[in-house]
């Protein structure tokens, strides 16, 4: 952070103790000289005192009650063709989930074989069963 930028959104994280030990330092370092952000920083910091210092109020009876259910037979029948869809698309998802690939011939097969036909030459290259068409490296 550079010495004429002021510190912003860093004021809160510092009061949050959200800055890293170089943030913060830089942070403490630029309100030593800038007035502007030690005024903010004040403000800020009654602000949070302020709305901590409220009373909790709780809602109204039935509150939540209203949120949750519908007030129009059109809603309720929206939350139910969204109900429907969205059963609908996990059964879809299940029926399309990947499964696994049988192979032709087995693996173990393919195994078997290289390993009967594998050189004892000690060549690595040579080891190798070839699965197409023969190749050769000359030099």
């Amino acid at each position: 952070m550079s010495m004429s930028a002021h510190s912003g959104d860093l004021l809160s994280a510092l009061l949050d103790g959200e800055l890293t030990p170089d943030e913060e330092q830089a942070v403490r370092a630029h309100l030593s000289t800038c007035e502007q952000c030690r005024r903010e920083l004040r403000l800020i910091s009654e602000g949070r005192t302020l709305v901590r210092d409220l009373p909790a109020v709780d809602p109204p009876f039935g509150f939540y009650e209203r949120m949750v259910r519908p007030r129009h037979r059109w809603a309720r029948a929206g939350v139910a063709a969204l109900a429907a869809g969205a059963a609908a698309s996990v059964g879809v998802m299940a029926l399309a989930a990947p499964r696994e690939a049988t192979v032709s011939p087995h693996v173990a097969q393919l195994v078997d074989a290289h390993t009967a036909s594998a050189s004892t030459s000690g060549d690595p290259i040579s080891e190798i069963t070839p699965a197409a068409a023969p190749v050769s490296f000359k030099g």
